[in-house]
């Protein structure tokens, strides 16, 4: 099984993004994906303890794009920045990010992708568009809505510990195209102590 955390919107939340990559190293997740708006380099400190890879990008609150490429640089392969839109292929199973709720769901209308995910609206949602996978994870920085994120889950649905059917509005179970593999998603608050 793989993990996957998706995360958005932070805006500068040391502890709430602190808090979310402790939680997401304590659930064995492989990969961090960022939505956009990290925003300020400091906050690449914070997303270092995590033992997995980072993959981020921009949003539209930027920050010092020419530090934040330096700082990513620093580490060495331990965080990717992806620019304005990233795009990965794990196992056979592709996913794309932005930030743009509307260019995202003309990406996961393309069918290209397993996965899209975005940010911005700093709200949860999570709906099947076509084919693919659409996903918000919500806001790390917990302004809108409890703060949180998503945890993806990528298995063959006989090795799923528990088999949901469908979605409601903070899980869900998705066949993947040509397979006996699913996309299980739940959203992880964040622990407001």
């Amino acid at each position: 099984m793989m993990k996957i955390a998706i995360f958005s919107d932070s805006h500068d939340h040391i502890w709430n993004i602190r808090k979310a990559v402790k939680q997401a190293s304590d659930l064995g997740v492989e990969a961090i994906i960022h939505c956009g708006d990290l925003i300020s380099p400091f906050m690449l400190e914070e997303l270092d303890p995590f033992p997995g890879k980072i993959h981020l990008i921009y949003g539209n609150n930027a920050g010092d794009r020419s530090l934040m490429t330096t700082h990513c640089a620093s580490r060495k392969g331990h965080v990717h920045h992806h620019g304005q839109l990233g795009r990965l292929e794990m196992d056979g199973f592709s996913l794309c990010w932005l930030h743009d709720p509307a260019t995202a769901y003309l990406v996961a209308k393309s069918g290209e992708f397993d996965l899209v995910c975005y940010g911005h609206t700093h709200r949860w949602r999570l709906e099947k568009v076509e084919k693919t996978v659409l996903l918000n994870p919500g806001e790390i920085l917990g302004k809108k809505e409890p703060a949180g994120w998503a945890l993806v889950e990528i298995a063959e649905s006989s090795k799923l510990k528990a088999q949901r059917k469908g979605t409601d509005e903070t899980s869900g179970v998705f066949p993947l195209e040509g397979g006996d593999s699913v996309i299980m998603i739940t959203r992880i608050l964040i622990d407001k102590s």
